[in-house]
């Protein structure tokens, strides 16, 4: 009965203390994550057009505000990994991660508000195609000013944290991530 016991204690031990195996397929199945979003931006922009005096023969003044706003996603695409980018040694695991990128932007209508219109003198309204043609010059502004943010940066960091997290949760003691920073 002694060594019963004994026996029990050896097999429990020993079984705790099993390393985990690593699956090298598993390693690659990041890949069908896909495209992995990990930061998001609402970024807003004032749209400004004055037309006051452009026509000699019209007296008065147009101008008007439109506010709009953008949401921008950024992350990686892992789709895009190769087997070349992902090194394993042991339980050491390295991995070149894709470039950070825009993976979304949407211009929802109910964020899009005419904050201001005026029209004196013997001037014509705006049109809807004219308030639609501002709009545009909107969003053109928010793309210009998306390299002004660090949505990319933090995109970067966040998938950085989680395709570590992925790897130490297969296994692997220490996970080195290189992003490709063409920041």
């Amino acid at each position: 009965m002694r060594y019963t016991w004994y026996i029990w204690m050896l097999l429990i031990t020993f079984s705790c203390s099993e390393e985990k195996d690593i699956d090298s397929e598993s390693v690659y199945e990041i890949r069908n994550i896909g495209q992995l979003s990990t930061s998001e931006y609402t970024v807003g922009k004032i749209v400004k057009l004055d037309k006051t005096g452009e026509e000699w023969y019209k007296f008065g003044e147009r101008r008007i505000l439109i506010s709009c706003k953008a949401k921008i996603k950024a992350g990686i695409d892992l789709s895009k990994l190769s087997k070349d980018d992902i090194k394993i040694k042991g339980k050491t695991i390295e991995i070149n991660l894709p470039p950070a990128e825009i993976t979304s932007f949407t211009m929802d209508p109910k964020f899009v508000h005419t904050e201001m219109e005026s029209v004196s003198g013997f001037r014509d309204q705006f049109t809807q195609q004219e308030k639609n043609d501002f709009l545009k010059q909107g969003e053109e502004a928010i793309r210009e000013d998306i390299e002004q943010t660090s949505i990319l940066k933090d995109a970067e960091k966040n998938a950085k944290t989680f395709v570590e997290d992925f790897y130490k949760e297969l296994g692997f003691e220490k996970v080195i991530v290189n992003p490709d920073s063409g920041l």
